[in-house]
């Protein structure tokens, strides 16, 4: 069963939040194939940062409990201007990151 999770919506508008969540859902479900784990929770921290000279930024944080793999938890953290680039930016970054662990 995969899960996913999300902390700090309500820092961000209704659009900003309808593309985090198929962002999300359309490349955790590739991560789940890619990685052929049957059960995971995916938990999102989101952080908009408002910056007064460049206007705002945000900071996403991911925590992926992988049940049954060698290490049982993965964090990214990236941060970004452009909400989709740092959210796919975090799913290479944790399949990646999966890989490597699970290939040794």
């Amino acid at each position: 069963m995969a899960e996913i999770k999300y902390v700090g919506l309500k820092e961000l508008d209704d659009f900003e939040t309808d593309e985090l969540k198929k962002i999300s859902e359309a490349e955790f479900e590739k991560l789940m194939k890619k990685t052929r784990l049957k059960e995971a929770e995916l938990t999102i921290a989101v952080k908009k940062i408002h910056n007064a000279d460049k206007g705002h930024h945000y900071e996403l944080v991911f925590k992926l409990n992988a049940a049954g793999t060698k290490k049982a938890w993965f964090d990214v953290r990236h941060d970004d201007f452009d909400l989709a680039k740092v959210a796919h930016r975090c799913f290479e970054a944790l399949n990646s990151h999966m890989q490597k662990v699970m290939s040794k």
